[in-house]
């Protein structure tokens, strides 16, 4: 079991997101260079620890982590603590909710599957769009599709 902050809060959900990008801004890119710029735009919001989410997945399948796991993220508003935020660069733009190869590429959903299944005591895993009135992820997030 992963912990949070200094309440220690158990970490049992994961949340996925999208960039909501324009299609092709971080094409060939490698994942540092992504996340450098992820990090300036969350630190021009106000995130005082930057880079919001605790890994980063590239449509190749790179997984670059950002936040520790037991940081309390900045991806979900209200809803962060004993959260894990995890962030998929699509592979085009997202305009309506669809399934997840519309936008995403299967590498990248093998390589959340690894990531999560990292974490024990992970109960389920939600999008950003099950809290917030908000298109991302771009598909309806199944718990039973990750974990």
């Amino acid at each position: 079991m992963i912990y949070q902050g200094k309440a220690r809060a158990p970490v049992r959900e994961a949340v996925i997101h999208c960039a909501a990008i324009k299609t092709g801004q971080f094409k060939g890119q490698r994942p540092f260079q992504v996340f450098s710029t992820i990090n300036r735009w969350h630190h021009e919001r106000g995130f005082t620890n930057g880079f919001g989410y605790h890994g980063l997945v590239m449509p190749d399948g790179s997984f670059y982590s950002g936040r520790p796991y037991s940081m309390i993220g900045a991806h979900v508003q209200g809803h962060n603590t004993g959260t894990l935020g995890f962030l998929l660069i699509e592979s085009r733009e997202i305009t309506r909710i669809g399934e997840f190869e519309d936008w995403f590429t299967p590498v990248q959903r093998q390589t959340l599957r690894r990531e999560l299944g990292y974490v024990s005591g992970l109960e389920r895993v939600t999008g950003h769009n099950d809290h917030a009135n908000r298109l991302c992820p771009g598909f309806k997030v199944k718990t039973s599709d990750w974990l």
